[in-house]
């Protein structure tokens, strides 16, 4: 756009020269031009050439009065971007000065507390809006900022106009004059409401894990590859006669057996050779009790083993008695990470708890061993057939390898007796799917798979257990399981019969389709089961 001033300025040098040349021509008609050019005075000269080239003189006025306007609006625009960037960044923004006074703000900063800009600006002190803790925060760390130049992470509470305590992190740097006093600071205050807010439910979670973790009837340990105890339960305190506290950093072998050297049976002797869980039996002198340990190797990312889960569970009474029931239905899942344990940790951990507690399952009878890892692999591969997403798939592993955890409160008598359950031992068994349900129900990360643990053995045609569902009452991941499930029984040995074989088993599943199992998932795990070496 053109500056009008710049238009005037520009003009009126040309019609200065029109108005001359119209002027001369009416005094000297054709004589004009000899006129302007060679006046009889040498005066008359300067000041004819100095109205010739008074336009061009004009134009280049104008032409820079133009640019300069344009460059102030390049000036003003770009100050107005870094005046909205700086108002409405997402951290709000305060300078204080040498005492605290709060001279500046930016509008996020007003969002965030409440206040209007006139209220406070050069009339409060940060100090105002500080708790007492903060208080003493502020008193400890100012003047080193003040000296030092910089501050970095630190946590305050602020108080909102209306009352709320606002958690903030602020960064700060300082400003000095030429001769090197403190003018005011530059900070950046970020609200950590939501960080705050996670990481208290973290701190809640670990609680529940923890309580979970101690009133297992199951000792745990969490150890490294030279048997230092990292972490470990009530149980193992209890055993040992320290603190749970007072466990960590001492070997495992000096308080569970009281040498100074471990066990010949002990797993962890042969590291460089565990690549799974490793499970063993031993009788412990002191306590005159049998022990069946498992060690759990804890895998980084290029697959080597960086600590160890070992959990030992009395098998006293099943030595002494074959009809003991092992003593726990509580979840064999747990926290033993730090509070500053990352996700992907916690995740390895839960993920090896996990086939801890399949381990302690497949202790109860040795025709089953095995079963829980073979339903998983079949039902992920159904999944992954029929085109499922990461989530639910993921969501599936869990439910498969968990569902038979019931089976922990099912008599050993029951699951190994050779004949024809009777109907009172087979209502037994039906239970299963039912106390699985109440054994994770108190662990609130595993809600979304109870549904599918209590529903794994119903049937299409309502027939199934424990509750008659039919069609798409059922949960579609426990018609995935129930499938699966029945194949492995119909090609594993029981201590009632031989396996039936791959042949009759994938019969039997044909002639169920419609009644049983679901026909989508079926067919599905028939077309997997040509590929598949079973």
């Amino acid at each position: 756009m053109k500056s009008k001033l710049a238009i005037a300025v520009t003009l009126s040098g040309w019609v200065l020269l029109i108005f001359f040349l119209f002027y001369e021509n009416l005094e000297h008609g054709h004589q004009m031009f000899r006129y302007i050019f060679q006046p009889p005075y040498k005066h008359e000269l300067i000041l004819h050439m100095s109205i010739i080239i008074l336009p061009f003189i004009s134009t280049a006025i104008g032409f820079f009065i133009n640019e300069r306007k344009k460059l102030f609006e390049i000036v003003k625009g770009s100050e107005e971007k870094y005046r909205d960037l700086y108002e409405n960044a997402p951290d709000g923004y305060h300078s204080i000065g040498p005492d605290g006074t709060i001279l500046e703000v930016n509008n996020t900063w007003l969002k965030m507390l409440g206040y209007e800009r006139d209220e406070f600006t050069g009339k409060m002190k940060l100090t105002d809006l500080l708790t007492d803790d903060g208080l003493r925060t502020f008193q400890d760390t100012f003047s080193d900022f003040k000296k030092k130049g910089f501050i970095e992470n630190v946590e305050y509470y602020l108080k909102r106009k209306d009352g709320i305590l606002l958690p903030v992190l602020i960064n700060a740097t300082a400003i000095y004059d030429e001769k090197g006093d403190f003018l005011k600071s530059r900070s950046i205050v970020r609200d950590i409401s939501a960080r705050i807010s996670y990481r208290k439910k973290l701190e809640h979670s670990i609680e529940e894990w923890r309580a979970t973790f101690d009133s297992m009837p199951y000792g745990v340990m969490l150890i490294d590859p030279i048997f230092n105890i990292i972490k470990a339960n009530e149980y193992i305190a209890r055993l040992s006669g320290f603190t749970v506290k007072d466990v960590i950093g001492h070997k495992c072998y000096e308080l569970i057996h009281g040498s100074d050297k471990p066990i010949e049976c002990c797993p962890l002797l042969k590291s460089s050779e565990v690549s799974g869980t490793e499970t063993y039996e031993y009788y412990e002198a002191r306590f005159n009790k049998y022990f069946m340990g498992h060690l759990t190797p804890i895998l980084d990312k290029e697959g080597l083993p960086q600590r160890y889960i070992i959990s030992l569970i009395d098998i006293t009474e099943i030595k002494d008695k074959e009809e003991r029931l092992i003593q726990s239905r509580d979840a064999f899942l747990n926290m033993l990470k730090d509070l500053d344990v990352s996700h992907r940790e916690l995740q390895k951990l839960h993920e090896g708890l996990i086939y801890s507690f399949i381990n302690a399952i497949d202790t109860k009878s040795p025709w089953t061993k095995g079963h829980s890892v073979r339903v998983t692999n079949y039902a992920l591969a159904i999944a992954k057939e029929m085109g499922l997403k990461d989530k639910e798939i993921e969501t599936l592993r869990t439910a498969a390898i968990l569902h038979d955890i019931g089976k922990i409160g099912t008599y050993d008598v029951i699951l190994d007796k050779p004949g024809k359950l009777t109907a009172e031992e087979f209502t037994l068994v039906k239970m299963h799917t039912v106390k699985g349900e109440e054994i994770l129900m108190p662990i609130r990360q595993l809600q979304n798979i109870l549904p599918t643990i209590r529903a794994h053995h119903e049937r299409m045609d309502g027939k199934g257990y424990p509750d008659g569902l039919k069609g798409d009452e059922i949960p579609f991941l426990a018609r995935i399981i129930c499938i699966a499930d029945s194949f492995d029984s119909m090609t594993s040995e029981r201590p009632y019969r031989p396996t039936p074989g791959k042949e009759y088993a994938i019969s039997e599943l044909k002639s169920c389709i419609g009644t049983q199992f679901d026909p989508e998932v079926a067919e599905a795990f028939l077309r997997v089961l040509e590929n598949l070496q079973v």
